[in-house]
């Protein structure tokens, strides 16, 4: 065999490396947004979806070496569809994965492909622990494909004309198919993919022949024949879907131009979809949608196909003008979601893109970092993302580079990426883009002055702004992590005296509806936040207390529409006055009793007592006890006057290295994108008298000096919990935290769950206590200090767990911002 023929066949082995299609490269778009990856991403080779579509797993290629694949190089992410958000990766090593199948309840996830060195070829892997469940050492042959039974007990993997059949419950082999001579081209190397169909009674196989053949499981005699397609230079089948119903077959072959549909009883063709694109770019997979009247080719041009007609239904979009540009050919293969509604496509490079089926645009984008960092963002911008996830992608708008990061006060939604997984249009929740709100640039900002070294108490911070187009609007200003400075806030809820919102119906569905109807009525209250006029330039000045030693003043501004941040400017000085004993300031706000009497709870009193007691308590083992000053204000006396008094009183003796600690249990709610809690005299009228907002906590924050404040809520929704609800209030509490650059533990229950509590406390509060209780399981670095951090991750670990064996559901917010700070030793 000359040399070029070898380095055709080298290449076209290549293309056939995947159980599913191959097909032309799609650039980084989303939506007409180019979006930069400023971290390592590996491509993604394959992905599977679960049968409820409540899980997508990915495998993100491993690098080549030799012909192995290094330790740890290969990635399996495993993405929550319903949350959305990516819940762990598991490390592959030693296999370099051509396909992967997810067991029909969504438990396990099967692994197949090249082995490196002497290891198996095919392993289990359980998806909640991440564990490798089994090996199958006496597999070594290099597999083409894997795939389930659809009741998930039995398994198969190809490799070259053979199918092998497992038992899933132990491992053990079953039997072999040979599905017979394979004449390929040049004498290719086999490549066989295989599926069972739906009834569970047949496998059907397709090789690089061409030819699709139905094997009896059971028998394993071949009981159809489907001949037609054509074998090519780039090999034989590459596609197979199975109607749902198992009457009909939907395949492809590489090179013959051409998707066929076949019956499956007689074996007949039904229908031929031509006009593909065969020659030169081939027809490498086909998926079916959940209903069987749609079916996707991956192919030129790339389309949803209506099967009744046989015509191109619905065109997909990828960026082919880059994509030539590359000369090169990359995957693309594609799931249905089971609801019918998305599409998951996967284009050979570093993401996942969402499409919907019915108009074919973009609806979402899932990138997974080799650090384990990931970020999942809309087409309109919103995004939920790991810690670093949005500093990693860049979106190019309007001529200028923006990371994701600078976007999040307004576009840090998990609530709107939860809607837009589950195929909902999210353009009515809020229309707002990420490409309108760049075409307003934030301002330049820096200080006009430069502190010194200083012995003074406090000392005048001078900083300016100029507009770079967009406008000025919020200006922040940190000391050492916490906001001191702001003149934005979050707009006011819609209110109305003589309207008494349903409070024990505000669910999910309500907040997403309350918003489509505000976003009818008034585009502009979709954006959140307003600020005083400022005009093209700004300069302005803050005396600022000083602390002893290290001191950070650092200076952020947004455009007029306060929806894109400017870069963080920092100056840095140090105070040498010597420094005093710390005081430590709780104030503890609990209301089981309301004015409104139907909405009255059970423990929040209990709760606020009891976390004041413990708190002070364990605290005299860091702060003299004359220097612990504790305020409980519970039932009649949590009114929104009382708290406010209480608010002013301390803001008049905390001084900055001081510490604070702000606890809140009872009822809060959620409305037009911002938090409240409802104070004691809240009546059924939501009124700015009986309610705390999310500005007035951030006012809270920013009146006392004190740099290290630690805020808790325990929170109570009316209308239940949901997907949206949870997800709507963790965006809320995230941007509150990063605002003021505090510590926030927070948890939000059910009306029931609240009122059930768990021995004698809400749940939340109770594993507070039980954290507060000299828990050596709390101390993670075994200093016998427990800090605000490990006081935190030990109550979310704790209270995700016991909820858990209750039978519900309750992960709380712990967000450790700003400097860890200890709250008690253990004795």
């Amino acid at each position: 065999m000359n040399a070029s023929l070898k380095i055709l066949m080298v290449f076209l082995v290549f293309l056939l490396s995947s159980c599913a299609a191959t097909l032309p490269p799609s650039s980084l778009q989303l939506s007409g947004m180019h979006m930069n990856l400023e971290r390592p991403a590996k491509n993604i080779t394959a992905m599977a979806i679960s049968k409820d579509g409540s899980l997508l797993v990915t495998i993100n290629k491993a690098k080549d070496i030799g012909n192995t694949a290094g330790p740890g190089l290969t990635t399996l992410r495993i993405w929550d569809l319903v949350h959305g958000r990516q819940l762990r990766t598991v490390a592959i090593h030693d296999l370099h994965v051509a396909s992967v199948a997810l067991s029909p309840d969504g438990k396990y996830a099967l692994l197949g492909g090249r082995p490196s060195g002497n290891q198996s070829s095919l392993g289990l892997w359980e998806l909640e622990s991440g564990e490798q469940l089994r090996t199958f050492p006496d597999l070594k042959k290099e597999l083409s494909c894997v795939a389930f039974s659809p009741d998930g007990k039995f398994f198969l993997a190809t490799h070259g004309t053979y199918v092998f059949l497992f038992n899933t419950d132990n491992g053990d082999f079953i039997k072999q198919f040979d599905v017979g001579s394979q004449a390929s081209i040049f004498a290719l190397p086999k490549s066989l993919i295989a599926a069972f169909t739906p009834d569970g009674d047949y496998i059907v196989t397709g090789g690089s022949d061409a030819i699709l053949k139905m094997w009896d499981i059971e028998s394993g005699l071949k009981v159809q024949h489907f001949a037609g397609h054509e074998k090519s230079l780039k090999g034989g089948i590459s596609g197979i879907a199975i109607s749902s119903d198992s009457q009909f077959i939907l395949t492809s072959a590489a090179g013959d131009s051409s998707a066929r549909k076949w019956d499956i009883a007689t074996g007949q063709q039904l229908r031929k979809l031509s006009g593909l694109d065969g020659i030169w770019h081939g027809v490498w997979g086909t998926a079916l949608s959940p209903d069987n009247k749609h079916g996707f080719v991956s192919s030129r041009p790339l389309a949803l196909w209506d099967l009744a007609t046989g015509k191109p239904s619905t065109p997909l979009h990828l960026d082919e003008s880059a994509s030539a540009k590359s000369g090169q050919e990359k995957t693309v293969t594609a799931l249905y979601h089971p609801n019918g509604k998305s599409l998951f496509l996967n284009a050979g490079d570093m993401v996942i893109r969402l499409i919907d089926t019915t108009t074919g645009r973009d609806k979402a984008m899932l990138v997974g970092f080799d650090d384990n960092e990931w970020i999942i963002i809309t087409a309109e911008g919103y995004y939920n993302a790991s810690g670093k996830g949005a500093d990693y992608l860049t979106a190019n708008l309007d001529g200028k580079s923006f990371p994701v990061e600078r976007f999040y006060d307004t576009f840090f939604r998990p609530d709107i990426v939860m809607a837009a997984l589950a195929g909902d249009d999210t353009r009515n929740i809020a229309p707002l883009t990420m490409s309108l709100a760049a075409k307003a640039p934030p301002p330049q900002v820096g200080f006009a002055t430069i502190p010194s070294d200083t012995d003074a108490a406090k000392i005048k911070v001078c900083y300016q702004a100029s507009s770079t187009g967009g406008g000025i609007g919020e200006m922040r200003m940190f000391h050492n992590g916490k906001l001191i400075v702001s003149d934005g806030y979050y707009r006011d809820m819609v209110k109305s005296p003589s309207e008494k919102i349903q409070l024990m119906a505000m669910d999910g569905a309500a907040i997403h509806e309350q918003m489509r109807s505000i976003a009818i009525s008034e585009f502009s209250q979709l954006i959140p936040v307003s600020s005083h006029e400022k005009g093209e330039s700004f300069t302005d000045c803050k005396e600022i207390d000083t602390v002893p030693g290290e001191n950070e003043i650092a200076l952020t501004a947004f455009n007029k529409g306060n929806t894109v941040q400017s870069p963080v400017q920092t100056i840095h000085f140090r105070s040498n006055r010597a420094p005093t004993p710390p005081h430590l300031y709780i104030l503890s706000i609990g209301a089981n009793k309301y004015k409104e009497k139907a909405v009255n709870l059970k423990y929040a009193a209990k709760d606020a007592t009891d976390i004041q007691l413990k708190l002070g308590h364990q605290a005299a083992t860091v702060y003299s006890p004359a220097a612990i000053h504790q305020e409980v204000l519970v039932n009649e006396k949590a009114n929104k006057s009382n708290i406010q008094k209480k608010i002013n009183e301390l803001s008049s003796v905390i001084k900055p290295e001081d510490g604070f600690i702000l606890f809140i249990a009872g009822h809060s709610i959620l409305l037009q994108n911002q938090s409240y809690v409802l104070t004691s005299d809240y009546d059924g009228i939501l009124s700015d008298t009986n309610t705390l907002s999310s500005n007035e906590i951030v006012d809270i924050s920013k009146k006392i000096k004190s740099l290290h404040q630690l805020f808790i809520f325990d929170s109570c929704q009316a209308g239940g919990i949901d997907t949206i609800v949870s997800s709507l209030f963790e965006a809320r509490m995230f941007v509150l935290a990063k605002k003021m650059g505090l510590p926030l533990f927070t948890s939000i229950s059910s009306v029931q769950e609240a009122l059930d509590g768990y021995k004698g406390n809400g749940l939340f509060t109770h594993v507070l206590l039980d954290g507060l209780s000299n828990k050596q399981e709390a101390d993670s670095n075994n200093d016998r200090t427990i800090s605000v951090s490990e006081l935190g991750n030990y109550t979310k670990l704790t209270s995700t767990a016991l909820s858990k064996k209750l039978g519900y559901q309750q992960t709380p917010l712990i967000i450790n911002n700003g400097k860890d700070i200890p709250l008690y030793k253990i004795q």
